[in-house]
């Protein structure tokens, strides 16, 4: 850093060093989150080693002195001086990095003595914040997880876990803790295996959440966290036993869910027959009587419960944690068994309850009613919770979980059809379809689309707007609408109430409703897609502006056997609603740049006859020269051709001959090459494409230019009729200028000419009589 920049840096910490000081203890608060954010314009002074600082005097006194502050602040009386040391705490060890984080020693002894105080939660979960933060810079060097981590992640284990378990501890201190353990676990499991037991019963009682009194302080994120930390919980296991103890933790929790599943869906009389050994948990004898209720789980620490609600519960919450086992990374591989996670799934997608033509699940006549009715109500969200095992099964595995996903997709459109009036099962529903579109669309059947289409009608619907969200005319107090009324709303549309008389908008319904669009449109075979479908799918695609579904209603026209011709298509729209989009302009302009041509020559008969006419008629006036070639193939570049047209012009004006009857000879003698040569032509296909009219070219020899009689020229000249695809084809040319493009040495044969290929050769001068009198030449 420049000096002027560091005496500057040195400046802002002693005025932070002086504020603190000078500030009262119950003033601090105010002025903490100022002074943290000053500290980070501190940052390389902070960051810069200790040796560095020797060298300059005063940045290692200032920086010495803010750090002293800070420690005095953490053991300050008060609570507002330790909240505030805490937060600046957390503020010094960003900006500082890895050189605070070595001389912190001080600062973690005093932030672990805090978690002991009776301190607000707040200052309890800052300063774990700020301890987890610390051990984590730590991670890449062995030396200060030894002089720092080591000897203080024990003491902080043993205090979250006495903390947690207080009256005191509230829900964001216990999410804190539970979050700081996820994160320390995998990189400390042999500090961590001596509290497992302790963690694993704090998880438990988290994740059991059935009576009110005593899971109102766990809230739904703590919940996720605790899932996520009982799976991590498994790298604590010793001698490399984390695989098995996962396994067993994932049969523990599949079979603590089959046995809720037999409690819960007693009701009904399911055709669920297992496929992976699973045996019912008690006998039917037992399990009709009494009001429904589950036992506790030993080996995931979990209470038991009562009740039909607390039991739908418990089922979405083991759910769930299978899916976190599938989730959450491990620190080595491991055996999933796919066929028992499907198995749970294929059984708890199988129930549905009547409605419209869905006859549902068979009830059971030993269960009361009531007890069904409660079921049926909780069911839309335990087969959300199964949706959700399954899209993350797909992210997990992709292609490879397909024989599992094919089989389940027939019972998730079942349950669509049963419950897609329930708001909460509807996106689960779209983004497991997207999935599996993403995956297995391109390879879907006719029937399989069929099968899907009800749901892909629903996204449509949720996407257009209702009757509602159109809004309800005023309606006038005596009944009847006034003629002005009438015109009025005729021009500009109906007049709307309040904003506030809409229903409410569901942004994750719709969100997942506009994912699940494009990808009908592009990962579906447009030939297999019905065209009621189709024109649905694309209707809701204009009507709602969606970008991405309409370049895929672009990229992946409909097929329309029927129709003969050309499709219609919805890129004009495309471009008229998203003119400024890339991936428009790609549709629109696909093969930029292009190459460029003045003119494209053709071979056909056409041209032919119009070359012969101007052979044999020559008193048709063109007064071009060589400014009025064009190009006849687009491989030549624009500097080739403005070199041939300056050696064509040299060449014209040395090479003088009589226009008497040589002239009229050697036309007719080019008119009848060029005809003999033109029946040759015909047989290749390639020239007939490419290449242009055979051509003559004559050429001369340099010392017969001067002096030569008309013989002597007629004689050396030579008539090439092959000409390379690179040749240039020229307007007639005055009777004064030379009929010759290239200047040759007297020894020139025509067979020397043929073979040569060249590309740079020049191209002949198409030869004219001259209309005009030699006296304007002259003068």
């Amino acid at each position: 850093m420049s000096s002027a920049g560091k005496e500057a840096m040195i400046a802002n910490l002693r005025a932070i060093t002086y504020r603190l000081s000078s500030t009262p203890s119950k003033h601090l608060p105010q002025v903490a989150t100022q002074i943290a954010s000053q500290l980070w314009s501190c940052k390389d002074l902070l960051s810069t080693p200790c040796d560095s600082n020797k060298q300059n005097n005063d940045a290692s006194v200032a920086v010495h002195r803010f750090k002293t502050q800070l420690s005095t602040l953490l053991q300050d009386r008060t609570l507002e001086g330790r909240w505030s040391a805490v937060v600046l705490v957390k503020s010094a060890i960003e900006a500082g990095g890895l050189e605070v984080v070595s001389k912190s020693n001080a600062w973690v002894r005093s932030l672990l003595a805090i978690l002991k105080k009776p301190d607000p939660s707040s200052t309890r979960c800052l300063a774990i914040i700020s301890l987890t933060r610390i051990f984590t810079l730590t991670w890449d060097h062995a030396n200060l997880i030894r002089e720092i981590t080591t000897p203080a992640l024990p003491a902080l284990i043993a205090t979250c876990l006495t903390n947690v378990g207080s009256q005191r501890c509230g829900p964001m201190e216990m999410q804190t803790v539970l979050e700081a353990f996820g994160t320390l676990v995998p990189r400390h499991p042999t500090i961590f295996r001596t509290n497992e037991p302790q963690i694993r019963s704090l998880l438990g009682k988290v994740l059991s959440g059935t009576n009110g009194d005593q899971s109102s302080h766990y809230s739904e994120s703590a919940r996720k966290t605790s899932q996520r930390l009982l799976v991590l919980l498994s790298h604590c296991s010793p001698k490399q036993g984390a695989a098995g103890k996962w396994d067993e933790t994932l049969r523990s929790t599949v079979a603590a869910a089959h046995s809720t599943c037999d409690r819960v869906l007693r009701s009904v009389a399911g055709n669920w027959q297992s496929t992976s050994g699973v045996r019912a948990s008690v006998p039917h004898s037992v399990l009709y009587q009494g009001e429904v209720a589950g036992e506790g789980d030993e080996s995931l620490g979990l209470s038991g419960w009562q009740g039909i609600f607390a039991g739908s519960e418990r089922l979405t919450m083991l759910l769930n944690l299978v899916g976190s086992h599938v989730l959450n990374a491990t620190s080595g591989a491991v055996a999933v068994r796919l066929g028992l996670i499907a198995d749970l799934l294929t059984r708890t997608l199988s129930i549905r309850a009547k409605s419209g033509k869905h006859q549902g699940s068979q009830a059971n006549s030993q269960i009361p009613k009531d007890e069904r009715d409660a079921l049926f109500s909780v069911l839309p969200r335990v087969h959300a919770s199964s949706l959700r095992v399954l899209r993350i099964l797909l992210r997990r595995f992709g292609p490879a979980s397909m024989p599992i996903v094919q089989p389940i997709l027939t019972q998730v459109t079942w349950v669509f059809g049963s419950e897609a009036f329930d708001s909460t099962l509807r996106p689960s529903a779209y983004q497991t379809l997207a999935l599996v579109l993403e995956i297995h669309g391109p390879h879907m059947s006719k029937d399989d689309i069929a099968d899907i289409e009800p749901i892909a009608k629903a996204c449509c619907q949720d996407l257009l707007p209702s009757g509602d969200e159109k809004g309800t005319p005023i309606a006038h107090t005596n009944g009847i609408a006034s003629k002005s009324s009438t015109a009025a709303n005729g021009m500009i549309g109906q007049r709307y109430t309040s904003p506030a008389s809409r229903p409410t908008q569901l942004c994750g319904l719709k969100r997942s409703a506009q994912a699940l669009l494009p990808i009908c449109l592009s990962s579906l075979n447009p030939a297999h897609v019905p065209g009621r479908l189709r024109t649905l799918l694309e209707r809701t695609a204009v009507l709602t502006q969606n970008k991405d579904a309409l370049l895929a209603a672009v990229l992946y026209p409909a097929q329309n056997k029927r129709q003969a011709g050309p499709q219609a298509s919805l890129l004009p729209l495309v471009a008229r609603q998203f003119p400024d989009t890339t991936g428009v302009e790609a549709l629109l302009r696909p093969r930029m740049p292009i190459i460029r041509t003045r003119w494209m020559v053709h071979h056909d008969e056409a041209a032919d006859n119009e070359y012969e006419a101007e052979i044999a008629n020559p008193a048709d006036e063109n007064q071009g020269g060589a400014s009025d070639f064009i190009t006849a193939y687009s491989g030549i570049s624009n500097l080739e051709v403005a070199g041939a047209v300056v050696r064509t012009h040299s060449s014209t004006h040395q090479l003088e001959v009589e226009q008497n009857g040589d002239q009229e000879s050697v036309i007719t003698r080019v008119s009848e090459k060029r005809v003999a040569e033109r029946v040759g032509d015909d047989h290749s296909a390639k020239r007939l494409r490419t290449s242009h009219p055979a051509q003559t070219t004559a050429t001369l020899p340099v010392e017969s230019l001067q002096g030569a009689d008309q013989d002597a020229v007629r004689s050396d000249t030579t008539h090439t009729s092959n000409q390379p695809q690179s040749s240039f084809v020229t307007a007639p040319e005055p009777s004064q200028q030379a009929i010759a493009s290239t200047v040759t040495p007297t020894n020139t044969t025509a067979k020397e000419a043929d073979d040569d290929d060249s590309d740079f050769e020049m191209p002949p001068l198409t030869m004219e009589q001259d209309t005009e009198p030699e006296d304007e030449d002259q003068d």
